[in-house]
């Protein structure tokens, strides 16, 4: 499919990402914006770069661990455009510690974000994506969802948690027709996130956000019997399709 083709599917989707302020989310937000899609985002955060989105785009100022606020926003969602069709849960944050100097607050507010935030997102949408018998839910995952780290047990096990939920997840979506696929970057890329945990050396090689969105906006579209259940190196399948996705 040519990327005129696929600039034309894009176009009056309705998209949630969650942690769009700056980064990997602000990144697949602007992709699917400028490619017609109706794209909804979340933060706590102010977005820095706003005026590069259209003016379809709709922006949240919300906790993604407040299930009530989420409820709300996606209430709003779906009564001005009836559907969500993808959500793209990147919230998230990072912070080191070893385990004997990691309060119960400490691992709290890591988990809260990281996990607990992209579980309510999914427990709010799953249901409508699938009454709808069609969705595709992407959760961004980590290297440090398969391995541990050091001074990372919160991080690791909320990504290693997102991994469980995504895998059950797809299990309750498969017979309704609904995706469910989480991702890791695959490649140092440069948020405020890897400014904190990334080495000189790392830094060095650093990547824009926008070089794996491809990867995002492919998983988007995905039905049931494409890529589906899968954890996905972002840099691998940007560098497959990226030329089925440059809008000329």
């Amino acid at each position: 499919m040519g990327g005129e083709l696929l600039h034309k599917k894009f176009k009056d989707l309705n998209i949630l990402v969650t942690g769009v302020s700056s980064g990997i989310g602000y990144a697949v937000a602007k992709a699917y914006d400028e490619r017609g899609a109706n794209v909804f985002g979340e933060d706590i955060n102010d977005i820095k770069n706003s005026k590069k989105l259209s003016g379809k785009f709709n922006f949240f100022n919300c906790e993604v661990q407040n299930y009530n606020k989420m409820k709300e926003i996606i209430k709003k969602i779906i009564k001005k455009n009836k559907r969500i069709d993808i959500l793209i849960n990147c919230a998230g944050i990072i912070d080191f510690k070893s385990i004997e100097n990691s309060s119960i607050d400490f691992w709290k507010k890591i988990i809260d974000v990281n996990l607990t935030g992209t579980f309510i997102s999914c427990k709010i949408i799953a249901p409508l994506m699938k009454k709808n018998k069609k969705g595709s839910i992407i959760n961004v995952s980590s290297r440090a969802a398969k391995f541990g780290g050091f001074n990372e047990t919160a991080y690791c096990a909320s990504k290693f948690g997102v991994e469980g939920l995504s895998r059950s997840l797809y299990e309750e979506c498969k017979k309704y027709n609904v995706v469910v696929n989480t991702i890791t970057p695959g490649t140092p890329i440069k948020t405020s996130m890897s400014k904190k945990t990334y080495s000189k050396e790392k830094k060095k090689i650093w990547r824009d956000p926008q070089i794996i969105t491809p990867a995002f906006l492919h998983l988007g579209i995905q039905s049931k019997n494409g890529i589906n259940n899968k954890y996905v190196n972002a840099w691998d399948l940007s560098k497959r399709v990226k030329n089925k996705y440059i809008i000329t």
